[in-house]
């Protein structure tokens, strides 16, 4: 999982956490304000992510947008059975991308 953060000043942050445990606790201090969850996870895929965080009444809240090459039919409702709030299938345009976090924040 790759943390990124809008610094106050508008600046991007990224940061990879060293594993799942590091990830969901960074998660839980920072609480953002939306997450975008890549499906192909080392260790942990997204979908079992996205059901940690929604299990979380503290995280629940926070729309998580699942972003994958995962097309096939049929996966957009499994990202939301697992608990992601919208789908973005890659290959995707910044502007597609942009309107559906717009959606969100």
């Amino acid at each position: 999982m790759r943390h990124v953060c809008l610094s106050e000043h508008g600046r991007l942050l990224r940061r990879e956490p060293h594993d799942r445990a590091e990830a969901l606790a960074a998660i839980a201090k920072q609480r953002p304000d939306l997450i975008l969850m890549d499906i192909q996870l080392p260790i942990m895929d997204g979908y079992a992510a996205a059901r940690r965080i929604k299990a979380d009444p503290a995280l629940r809240t926070i729309p998580i947008i699942a972003v994958t090459s995962y097309a096939l039919n049929g996966e957009e409702r499994i990202a939301r059975a697992a608990g992601c709030d919208d789908y973005v299938p890659k290959p995707f345009s910044p502007r597609q991308l942009l309107a559906k976090i717009r959606q969100y924040l």
